[in-house]
């Protein structure tokens, strides 16, 4: 079986040697061949020349130029080329297990799901990266998100899943990433391939290491990204599909209502009840999910950045797409439908 792995990048120095040797590093009991396809974003960090160093040793490694520098975009490009019946999204600062290509195969042609996947296992350097790392890990921190439990115990169908194995068959049917998500576009996808009937199995025996940031203001420009360009998603795929999304801007809003409410009604209790509830129920988490005294004030700070990043964005979003409610249509111009179904045909010889 021929499995096509897309990684689109962009200055990922620090990690696309671990992430690209992960991949040739697999181990197979059957049959299956792989090629990788990497796309690109005009990486100016000493990426390039890591990735020609492997390439020259490695004929199954194909490099493409991502002139619009966003994963969506440099996804399509790659998707173009792919040979794969299955085909894998891999990110540049991940690092898969030994088996993941083989389970991923397995689960794929053993069940009735379209796209399959596992857990991820965040992890960072320093104290700082560590407290994200177990923030972006927990409950509180998150929510209710399947593929970030390290507790996951047995498999199920989710709506969202992070670096999927895609039958080749779904891109055929519902089209490659969508290029106006700048963040989320595999959120998006996934969301439009329920909507198509499509199933998303997550296994937990399926585990990948991913490199968080090290720094709050990564985090944080992070998570705005991705509350603002939910909204987009929401807006594309007209339905949402977890009240998780809602939550952070909800609380931002709430808060500076009692605030302002609290300060014209002279009501101080009013101004500060749910700034006191927050702080209560985010100092109780930190001290649950730490491992280490040293570590609470940092959680603190980290579930702080990851609410207010992602509430704001969402209510950023609000603002600058309030006249795209109704602009549905999808944005993928840069996958070839005609290429992509005519490699296809090679795929099936």
């Amino acid at each position: 079986m021929q499995v096509s792995l897309i990684l689109p990048v962009v200055n990922e120095a620090k990690f696309i040697d671990c992430a690209i040797n992960s991949i040739l590093n697999q181990k197979f009991k059957n049959k299956i061949s792989f090629e990788i396809l990497i796309a690109d974003g005009g990486s100016i960090d000493g990426t390039l020349p890591i990735i020609h160093n492997i390439i020259s040793n490695n004929s199954n490694i194909c490099l493409i130029d991502n002139p619009k520098k966003i994963v969506s975009t440099g996804f399509n490009l790659a998707l173009n080329n792919a040979k794969g019946k299955i085909i894998i999204r891999i990110d540049g600062h991940c690092d898969i297990p030994i088996n993941y290509i083989e389970k991923c195969c397995n689960f794929l042609n053993s069940s009735k799901a379209d796209i399959v996947g596992g857990v991820i296992e965040t992890i960072s350097t320093g104290l700082i990266g560590e407290a994200i790392s177990i923030a972006q890990s927990s409950l509180f921190g998150v929510g209710s998100v399947n593929f970030r439990r390290m507790d996951l115990d047995q498999g199920s169908y989710v709506d969202t899943l992070a670096f999927g194995a895609h039958r080749r068959e779904i891109f055929e049917c519902i089209g490659g990433f969508d290029e106006e998500m700048i963040c989320n576009q595999d959120d998006e996808f996934n969301h439009r391939a329920m909507q198509a009937g499509k199933k998303i199995w997550i296994d937990p025996t399926i585990k990948t290491k991913y490199f968080a940031r090290s720094s709050y203001l990564k985090l944080f420009k992070q998570y705005f990204n991705y509350g603002f360009y939910k909204v987009r998603g929401i807006q594309k795929r007209g339905q949402i599909i977890s009240t998780r999304h809602l939550i952070p801007a909800t609380f931002i809003i709430s808060l500076i209502g009692t605030l302002i409410l609290g300060y014209f009604q002279h009501l101080p209790w009013l101004s500060y009840s749910v700034l006191s509830i927050y702080l209560i129920i985010n100092i109780i988490s930190s001290i649950i999910v730490s491992q280490k005294a040293s570590l609470i004030p940092l959680l603190f700070l980290a579930f702080c950045t990851l609410h207010l990043g992602y509430g704001s964005g969402f209510i950023w979003g609000l603002v600058r797409f309030i006249c795209k409610w109704r602009d549905k249509s999808l944005k993928d111009d840069h996958f070839n439908r005609k290429q992509f179904i005519a490699n296809s045909s090679v795929v099936n010889l």
